[in-house]
């Protein structure tokens, strides 16, 4: 639902095609051609491990930021369309 609580039914193609317009409107999202989460993730490791080891950080700073492999994901991109607005922008 959106922030009025209304639920939008409507056609992916119609879903799309309103992304679409969204993406070429604002140049605000780039598609990506490869995975980069192995690579930011092997920097954030490598970067918490020189920073414990110049004890620029505490052990429990770094072991309270050291991410989880198996819990991290890369942010996805979804959109509420907006009902109250004329022609139910995303």
């Amino acid at each position: 639902t959106d922030k009025g609580n209304n639920f939008y039914i409507g056609s992916a193609n119609e879903f799309e095609k309103k992304a679409q317009k969204l993406f070429f409107d604002t140049n605000a999202f780039v598609e990506l051609s490869s995975n980069p989460f192995n690579e930011i993730f092997d920097k954030v490791v490598q970067l918490l491990g020189a920073l414990r080891q110049k004890d620029l950080i505490r052990k429990w700073q770094y072991e309270e930021m050291m991410p989880d492999r198996t819990k991290c994901e890369l942010a996805h991109l979804y959109f509420n369309p907006e009902t109250h607005k004329d022609g139910i922008p995303v």
